[in-house]
């Protein structure tokens, strides 16, 4: 199936500007039951993610996978002001929601919402000077708390930019964590470049610890992601 999807303020409060208004807009729509978070360096404090044990390296050789049985190819795009296309397999028990936009895709499990299951699909301006520096910081950012661990992930090149896809685990604290209880998260994050302008693809899947079932759904999903149908390497899941 396919899912079409004064003086100047400087950029940083530009963007948390934007960022705040869409999260309002998705919250009015019913999607209460995940947070977006954004970076903006210039006017708060920075979370560089520091932690006890830092995750490991980059695993070797990506898992290979095509279509699971029971999943379908699911393909999303955003508009003319992200002309890419990103795939992935999907069952037929998630649903685009209500939410979505055409740079922003929020997809939700089974017939209760509140359950959590979420996917984040999703494609924004950058304003760093490379595709590396992006990932370099979605790598920092996205696993800031001590109790959040990066499990696996891996990184590497694509034809227009750079990638990181990971499994990891959000600890309560994190602010991206579901309901505020330990969080299994896999996702891909991409710096990429579109006729000259750097941009951020990424997917993310979300789900509580406990459903185990869902997040071994994720683990044969991932491996699946293209963009522009080039496969994203996934990590050697654990």
């Amino acid at each position: 199936m396919t899912k079409r999807t004064g003086s100047p303020r400087p950029a940083s409060v530009r963007r948390g500007a934007a960022a705040g208004a869409l999260a309002l807009t998705l919250l009015l729509s019913g999607c209460s039951v995940f947070q977006i978070r954004t970076e903006d360096k210039a006017d708060g404090p920075v979370r560089i993610g520091v932690q006890e044990t830092a995750g490991p390296e980059p695993t070797g050789k990506p898992t290979e996978a095509g279509i699971p049985e029971g999943m379908s190819k699911t393909s999303v795009t955003f508009g003319d002001s992200c002309p890419v296309e990103l795939s992935f397999a999907l069952g037929d028990d998630w649903r685009d929601n209500s939410g979505s936009n055409a740079e922003f895709h929020v997809f939700n499990h089974g017939e209760d919402a509140s359950r959590g299951d979420i996917i984040l699909v999703n494609c924004t301006d950058e304003y760093g000077d490379s595709a590396q520096e992006v990932i370099d910081q979605k790598r920092r950012y996205n696993f800031s708390e001590q109790d959040s661990q990066v499990i696996a992930e891996q990184t590497g090149s694509l034809a227009a930019g750079e990638f990181w896809s990971y499994q990891g685990e959000l600890g309560p604290t994190e602010i991206l964590a579901l309901n505020g209880e330990p969080t299994s998260a896999f996702g891909v994050q991409a710096g990429y470049k579109i006729n000259g302008r750097l941009v951020n693809i990424s997917i993310e899947m979300r789900t509580l610890k406990t459903n185990t079932e869902v997040a071994e759904d994720f683990k044969k999903m991932l491996p699946t992601v293209t963009i522009d149908g080039e496969r994203v390497p996934a990590p050697s899941f654990r």
